[in-house]
């Protein structure tokens, strides 16, 4: 029946209209539509006869009867938006009347999508167990909505942690965006809010808050939950390590180039955390496959999450009027630091480890000549260096960090850092230009690498910068293999090319009849014996 997906379809249509009064005549047309195709209009002949209500029974025999439930919801929800939007834009026509309105609008809503739970939750509809948890997540969604314009910070909570569980278990089961949008745009938000008003701790996330608050005295949505997700009702907290001891602590503090900050936000705790575990599982499936990018894919969602999760902070701080002198704040900008750095390292950790595996596909595939094979090393050699732009715009990205500009040794070793990585992106499009022959253009670029590592501050022994992970890790012994491969190349490049000149002027010159002595010695001694016999001595 995909009840979210249809009203999550609807909602998008809204934004696009960007007018909820338009949003509310379309549900009404297609609500007509729809009463006509299933025979539940009155006739135009006759008087008005209400309707009888839908049953379980029509449910199962066409799955098209939820829908008048989700249009006359949707319906009401727009109205509610609409008075809702104009009371944004002119606070001096608020009035008890316009507000009492707005409720009762949502009240309506609420009341169509728990009458579609009743019917759905009969067995006669055969509606499936996901089909009753999203009907029943949006009725919450709703009840939480009327609670939060009626300021019932506590109903509200409880609604919509129904809402955040459910969505959640259905996110985590079918990874499916429609919930994750769900959760982000309005039930997050709400349980947040909620949260503020009834002060509770600020360091309970908004997932500790919805299992505290979950009623569990309904048991089929408690089953039908904990069999998406085992896990979905649980407090990590209270669980046993995993096997081989993955289990992580709740992170408390974070410490970038020495300085250390106290984490004050649950959800940058949680998201924290969340990046151990993924860190872990990558360290077991590297042993399997040390080569894979499919390793990396975890790890990557994980810190992005955490980038997400501290740029939502500090612009809660921000949108608060707190200032950036704020200690705060400051601890927020380091977490921000710290996280934004070890995702673009571990982004250029994985262009690493896809450089290498581009290489050795190359070595094993490309051991005979021939115009194929020489094409294909050139779009190999292409690869190469669309990686390598990457990661040098990755390290252009830590530059713009907070606190990286200031940090003259941390630039440094940036610097020489990108100097290496601009030494192989030149590098490898010198070797395209040899492969089509072109010597001195691949001299030019083997010589402009070698500068850039020759120009550069020293790669350190040792860096203070955390979770590397092959990313930034460079030793300074790969930086001086490096320089002397280059070195080597610039060497025999200019051989080469030596080579090509003087042979171009060699060349050159017996076409002009002045070549070399052997290649001249019969042609002088024929013309000499001719003058000789000519002469007849």
């Amino acid at each position: 029946m995909e009840i979210i997906p249809f009203v999550s379809a609807l909602r998008q249509e809204a934004q696009v209209l960007g007018d909820y009064h338009a949003v509310r005549k379309m549900c009404s047309r297609r609500l007509a539509t729809l009463r006509k195709r299933l025979g539940r209009q009155t006739s135009k002949s006759k008087k008005y006869a209400p309707q009888p209500p839908s049953t379980a029974e029509e449910i199962a025999q066409e799955p098209k009867f939820v829908h008048l439930y989700l249009y006359s919801s949707e319906r009401a929800w727009a109205h509610a938006m609409q008075m809702k939007s104009l009371l944004a834009d002119d606070t001096t026509a608020a009035s008890a009347g316009m507000k009492s309105h707005l409720v009762s609008r949502l009240h309506k809503a609420q009341s169509y999508a728990v009458q579609l739970c009743a019917l759905l939750e009969d067995s006669a509809s055969r509606a499936a167990d996901n089909d009753v948890l999203e009907a029943n997540a949006y009725a919450a969604s709703l009840r939480g909505s009327e609670a939060f314009e009626k300021s019932h910070w506590e109903d509200s909570i409880k609604a919509f942690a129904i809402s955040k569980i459910i969505y959640s278990a259905l996110l985590s089961s079918s990874k499916n965006e429609i919930y994750k949008d769900q959760l982000t745009s309005t039930v997050d938000p709400s349980i947040r809010y909620s949260a503020y008003q009834l002060q509770l701790p600020r360091n309970m996330d908004v997932a500790a808050i919805s299992r505290q608050y979950f009623p569990r005295q309904d048991e089929r949505i408690v089953k039908a939950v904990e069999a998406l997700d085992a896990k979905a009702l649980s407090d990590p907290a209270a669980e046993a390590p995993g096997e081989g001891g993955a289990g992580v602590a709740a992170v408390t503090s974070v410490t970038w180039r020495s300085r250390t900050a106290p984490v004050e936000d649950a959800d940058i705790s949680v998201a924290l955390a969340a990046t151990q575990a993924a860190e872990n599982a990558y360290l077991s499936l590297q042993k399997n496959n040390p080569n894979s990018t499919e390793a990396f894919d975890g790890t990557l969602l994980a810190w992005q999450e955490a980038v997400d999760t501290t740029k939502k902070a500090i612009d809660e701080q921000t949108a608060e009027g707190v200032s950036m002198g704020d200690p705060k704040m400051q601890n927020l900008q380091l977490t921000w630091t710290l996280v934004n750095y070890s995702l673009l390292c571990w982004r250029i950790a994985r262009n690493r480890v896809m450089v290498e595996g581009i290489a050795q596909g190359g070595k094993r595939k490309n051991k005979k000549g021939g115009e194929e094979v020489r094409v294909k090393k050139l779009g190999h050699l292409k690869e190469e260096v669309a990686l390598y732009d990457a990661i040098l715009q990755s390290l252009e990205h830590v530059y713009n960090l907070p606190g990286v500009a200031a940090d003259e040794p941390f630039t440094n070793e940036l610097d020489s850092k990108k100097a290496y990585f601009s030494a192989l992106k030149c590098s490898t499009i010198a070797r395209s230009h040899a492969i089509l022959s072109n010597r001195t253009n691949a001299l030019a670029l083997f010589a402009r690498a070698l500068s850039h590592i020759t120009s550069s501050p020293p790669i350190p022994q040792s860096t203070a910068t955390p979770t590397s992970h092959k990313g930034l890790d460079i030793t300074p012994a790969e930086s001086q293999t490096l320089k002397l491969t280059l070195e080597n190349e610039v060497a025999r490049f200019r051989a080469l090319a030596e080579m090509h000149l003087i042979a171009a002027k060699s060349a050159k010159t017996a076409g002009n009849g002045t070549g070399a002595l052997v290649e001249r010695l019969g042609h002088r001694a024929g013309s000499c014996q001719t003058g000789v016999f000519g002469c007849g001595v």
